[in-house]
């Protein structure tokens, strides 16, 4: 047990370094350069050495004091890594979210016309309904899910992934990792945007990062979505065996599905 604990303990500081203290390490010294710089100095070095300079003769013989200002910084740095992640959600709801209408129907009209120059129509259903690209690919993990076999994957998800072998669960895992990461990465790049109202340097290092974000939240949630719905493909079997659900077909059907449907809805 001692060594589980151990074991348990070493993983969590390790997360906590690396998730919240180190990038928020980053960010404070960012916020100092910019308390101690503002925009009219921004990029004097002279200035920021004199400054760091008087910083460590202020403590020079103050072991307290030295201190205080380490587990002052640790927790700034923690609570600019929590604030971030608390904001990295908010990305994350952005991306999927179903408005701005306007933007939607601008994506769709792109969509259309897209299709139209190749001589191809798309299913309404296909069709962009989101305000990202990146909620239109997982809610095209719905529709299409929907389309083949009629099961909603809001509710057959949950069950069907307790039935996945370690191979699957371990690579959506890893996807879901790399997603939540992307959007990490672009709420970084939002505070050091407001950053940019003290010390503008930290305005086009906001613009990277949120364009790297932007980047990788785009191929890690189509790299998510490809994986839920290969895991509908390859083990929907299981999850209709469970629930007692012959397939006559070899395979859930839109009529199979409906009755799953209707048993994981609780409706008798």
């Amino acid at each position: 047990m001692n060594s589980l604990l151990t074991e348990v303990g070493r993983k969590l500081a390790d997360r906590w370094l690396s998730a919240l203290v180190l990038p928020g390490a980053l960010f404070v010294a960012a916020a100092m350069c910019g308390r101690w710089l503002g925009h009219p100095h921004a990029l004097d070095t002279g200035r920021l050495e004199d400054a760091v300079r008087g910083l460590g003769q202020q403590q020079a013989g103050r072991p307290a004091a030295v201190l205080l200002a380490v587990a002052g910084a640790l927790l700034g740095a923690t609570g600019a890594g929590l604030a971030v992640q608390g904001a990295a959600a908010v990305v994350r709801r952005a991306w999927v979210a179903r408005r701005p209408a306007r933007w939607v129907a601008r994506r769709r009209r792109r969509a259309q016309g897209a299709q139209a120059r190749r001589g191809h129509t798309l299913p309404a259903r296909y069709l962009p309904a989101r305000a990202t690209a990146i909620g239109d690919r997982f809610r095209l993990v719905d529709q299409r899910v929907d389309a083949q076999y009629g099961l909603a994957v809001a509710l057959a998800w949950p069950r069907l992934w307790l039935l996945l072998p370690d191979t699957a669960t371990a690579a959506i895992r890893d996807a879901t990792t790399r997603y939540r990461a992307a959007a990490e990465v672009t709420a970084w790049g939002m505070l050091y945007l407001l950053l940019g109202a003290f010390w503008w340097p930290s305005v086009p290092v906001g613009l990277v990062a949120v364009a790297v974000g932007q980047v990788r939240g785009r191929s890690s949630g189509a790299a998510l979505a490809d994986l839920v719905e290969a895991a509908v493909d390859i083990h929907q079997r299981p999850l209709a065996e469970t629930l007692g659900i012959d397939l006559p077909h070899g395979r859930i059907t839109p009529d199979e599905g409906a009755r799953i449907n209707d048993i994981l809805n609780k409706r008798g």
